[in-house]
């Protein structure tokens, strides 16, 4: 017999077959560090592999026939009895024991059977085949779906890198086979010739046995299709193919010239749309939410949920599902350097505009569309006259963005007039807007972007020269459908006379089914406000308190460092304002953190701002901010938001007048954005933007840069695999934290008269719990917090309860509320003033109506203060 001897093992074990010679360098030596090994089974190899990845590769490449007839090459058969713990430990004594044991005829004949079935080859296989073998391949593609599924996990939700699921999917292999040796070493043979003859055992002491044969046998299936999983790219691909339906991203050529290789990646709308509507809970639950809010418009018409309810929202189906696109750029590289922005993509989504409201914050409902390099769209054109590039901007090719958008107008236009079958439904859907900042607003729309000289806003005419002019906002005249078509169309006719009053050329979507630069562009509040206008008005109030001599630049930094943010603000704490921010007159934060610092501002300066005689612009535009991002929204409203905007401008122009910049001329007009697009928060970039942190984490982990759109589009097309196979969305959401009894000291007596009041009498210790904080609906409800319970008739002035307790009983979560007197409301600090009167009560969680957010108090002067951005609104 041929001998097989280790060359890593220092005492040169050796071994009977080459099968159990590369098991055993796969379990002790696949991970040395200085692994080295020559592969001499034949002639024409002799190669040295210092890894062993390429090592088992070459063996699984030219040596399988070795490899697999070495490891059938045992023909005895064991048997391992699962149930009876007694085999486990067998001996000879027992065996003799058993030998001489003749007085039970019953045992005999049991032990007879069983003898019979285990000494004949063929009736061993019919025993562990037919129907056996049809459940064990079932559950190996069971374990397949289920590993590519984990590995999809560890790939595109934790974003491990490919070298890092290889490792565990080598150990996972290394762990079976361990277990293997393991139950290998339990077996005991049940062959004719053996000592240990089944015949001599009664049938009593057997549990369900198995031929450990056929036990490697499944064990080398599950070690085979893990690696075969994991083998290379190609191969996973495959398996995700086949139980995730994944199709790659499709390629979009986009330049005409031959030889180009220039090209984007397209994702196409209908496949993500027939994954996502694939659930009939959640398409039922979108179809509730449309005919729920057209019932509450229905009984008021003055209330707006959605562009359905504004004036270009008119002449939508109520039947159809609403589309929205989003483009933008992002940069996947360090932004500080000389590598700055040079691997920047354009970026192309969508959402469905009547998810309901408990599932917008979610991430997984905004999908990619397409990808391309921002080069590439973006390509400048050599122009001669440098005058045109300084005061115009960069003229840019056309044709490479109308090719790259070409393919996705196809596919909005299929879906608009034909729909889409799912689960023997027929879904209709509509385009309604694409939203984006101002610079990639004014591009795709074929204005121009640049924003100090000309007719620089989409939506008017107004010139940059006149944005400092006291004009009224009706005396500025409109841009309409008929006017810019006929501008686009002399253009075309006369290229060289580009631009024409802010219009460059011709929209790449101008093809689209219900697009039109001047109707399906709205402005973005998050960008015009939050991150425009917010930190100007504040960098200018603590320039202002910094000259009057009311605060120095290190108290300022001193204040905004120390400063004790709540519990709900912290997780958007920003940071401090330094004295280098307050010489640039930048604040560096990201638009959730400026939101929080402009909504905080009068309390960390409380001192000082009502000595600010410029506190008035803090004050009109907090009142701008806290209409726009109300919701719903009143058309009741939209005289008194012009009335505020017309104010903030005049204000701005008295108080600050060297800060007039364009985005203060787009707050103006957030009255007509409002009437003609629905709410403000319904178009903003808030939680678009927010998705870029996938692809930028992503773009760093796999540092992989040489065809970055389509690395990044694939990865996505995984990321939905993985995403749409569980819809873990959808789950009924009740997580509780820090859950333990109630002891009964812990409630005063006004609390457990209500307990007992509610539930009846029963003992607080066995059948009452708490929790820290419930996570219900995608909502947090915590300990302390003070939360809107309802709104007065009268008035619609808030009323606010702080939670003192969540509690369980019959599997039910209740919260423990202290009800609130609202004291006043403070002009100042922008902020409800409350107190506590010790009025309990209990109620659902399901019952919060009109803002779902936890708010944190602040005490300033000897008084509890609530403070929020919106307007609340009986519905």
């Amino acid at each position: 017999m041929s001998s097989f001897i280790c060359p890593l093992c220092t005492t040169n074990r050796d071994f009977v077959n080459f099968f159990k010679l590369f098991r055993h360098i796969t379990l002790y030596h696949q991970s040395d560090p200085n692994f080295e090994i020559k592969c001499d089974l034949h002639n024409t190899c002799g190669v040295f592999y210092k890894k062993y990845s390429a090592y088992k590769s070459h063996v699984y490449r030219k040596h399988s026939t070795e490899l697999h007839s070495s490891a059938n090459g045992n023909t005895s058969i064991d048997a391992i009895s699962i149930d009876n713990s007694q085999l486990n430990n067998f001996d000879t004594t027992t065996a003799t024991e058993f030998a001489n044991d003749d007085e039970s005829t019953e045992s005999t004949d049991a032990c007879d059977e069983t003898d019979s079935i285990l000494s004949n080859d063929n009736d061993a296989i019919s025993y562990f085949s037919s129907d056996r073998n049809e459940e064990i391949v079932g559950s190996i593609k069971d374990i397949k779906n289920s590993f590519v599924m984990f590995i999809l996990q560890l790939r595109e939700e934790f974003l491990l890198p490919k070298n890092v699921t290889n490792i565990i999917s080598t150990y996972i292999t290394s762990l079976i086979n361990h277990i293997e040796i393991l139950l290998q070493e339990k077996t005991f043979d049940f062959s004719g010739n053996s000592p240990l003859s089944a015949s001599l055992i009664p049938r009593s002491d057997f549990g369900k046995c198995i031929d450990f044969n056929q036990l490697k046998l499944v064990f080398d299936d599950v070690c085979n299709g893990i690696e075969l999983i994991t083998k290379n790219e190609y191969q996973f691909t495959k398996y995700c193919e086949e139980y995730f339906n994944f199709t790659s991203p499709l390629e979009i050529p986009v330049s005409s010239v031959p030889g180009d290789t220039d090209c984007g990646y397209f994702i196409p709308i209908d496949n993500s749309l027939s994954s996502m509507l694939e659930s009939q809970q959640f398409s039922d639950e979108i179809l509730e939410n449309i005919h729920q809010k057209q019932t509450i418009t229905e009984l008021d018409k003055d209330l707006m949920f959605s562009i359905r309810d504004s004036y270009h929202g008119l002449g939508l189906d109520d039947n159809h599902l609403l589309i929205q696109l989003y483009i933008d750029d992002i940069g996947l590289t360090n932004p500080l350097g000389s590598k700055r922005d040079r691997h920047k993509m354009s970026m192309v989504y969508f959402t469905l505009e009547d998810i309901p409201e408990k599932y917008r914050s979610k991430l997984d409902f905004i999908q990619l569309v397409a990808i391309c390099e921002s080069r590439i769209l973006k390509q400048i054109c050599f122009v001669t006259c440098l005058e045109y590039i300084r005061t115009f901007g960069l003229f840019e090719d056309p044709v490479k963005a109308t090719n790259f958008f070409r393919p996705i107008i196809d596919n909005l236009n299929e879906l608009q007039l034909n729909g889409l079958m799912i689960n023997n439904t027929l879904y209709k859907f509509t385009f309604s807007t694409v939203v984006g900042d101002n610079l990639a607003a004014n591009w795709l729309g074929g204005f121009q972007t640049c924003f100090s000289n000309g007719h620089f806003c989409r939506r008017c005419y107004i010139d940059y020269k006149d944005q400092s002019l006291l004009i009224p906002l009706s005396q500025i005249k409109l841009r309409t459908m008929f006017d810019h078509d006929l501008i686009v169309q002399q253009i075309l006719n006369d290229p060289n006379r580009s631009p024409v009053k802010g219009v460059v050329g011709q929209s790449p979507l101008h093809s689209l089914i219900g697009f039109h630069p001047t109707t399906s562009l709205p402005a973005d509040c998050m960008h015009d406000l939050l991150e425009g206008i917010c930190p100007i008005v504040m960098m200018s109030l603590l320039k202002e308190a910094s000259s009057k001599r009311l605060i120095t630049h290190g108290r300022i930094q001193e204040r905004t460092t120390n400063f004790q943010y709540g519990y709900f603000d912290c997780a958007n704490r920003p940071p401090p304002i330094q004295t280098k921010h307050l010489q640039n007159e930048r604040i560096v934060a990201t638009a959730a953190q400026k939101l929080c610092l402009f909504k905080t501002f009068p309390f960390i300066f409380w001192d000082i701002v009502d000595r600010l005689e410029s506190f008035i612009v803090y004050k009109i535009l907090r009142e701008i901010l806290d209409l726009v991002l109300s919701y719903p929204f009143r058309t009741s409203w939209l005289s008194v938001l012009d009335d505020l905007c017309d104010a903030f401008h005049h204000l701005m122009l008295i108080h600050f007048p060297n800060k007039i910049v364009p985005k203060i001329h787009f707050v103006r007009e957030y009255g007509r954005v409002v009437r003609d697009y629905g709410p403000a928060t319904r178009h903003w970039c808030f939680r678009y933007e927010a998705s870029h942190a996938y692809y930028k984490k992503l773009s760093i982990r796999t540092n992989n840069f040489k065809n970055t759109p389509k690395m990044l589009a694939t990865h996505f097309r995984f990321k939905q695999c993985y995403k749409f196979s569980r819809f873990s969305p959808l789950r009924n959401t009740c997580y509780p934290v820090g859950v333990k009894t109630v002891r009964n000291s812990s409630l005063n007596k006004e609390m457990r008269d209500l307990v007992f009041n509610h539930f009846g009498c029963f003992d607080f210790e066995e059948n009452l719990f708490q929790c820290r904080k419930l996570i219900n609906e995608n909502i947090e409800y915590r300990q302390s917090a003070v939360y809107v319970m309802g709104l007065r008739d009268t008035d619609e002035q808030p009323s606010f309860a702080q939670l003192v307790f969540i509690l369980r009983t019959s599997e039910k979560w209740w919260l423990l509320v202290d009800s609130l007197e609202t004291k006043s409301f403070d002009e100042d600090l922008f902020a409800w003033e409350i107190k506590s009167v010790d009025r309990y009560s209990l109620m659902d969680p399901c019952q919060l109506k009109y803002w779902h957010k936890g708010l944190d108090i602040y005490h300033v002067k000897g008084s509890s203060f609530v403070s929020f951005t919106a307007r609340l609104t009986l519905y």
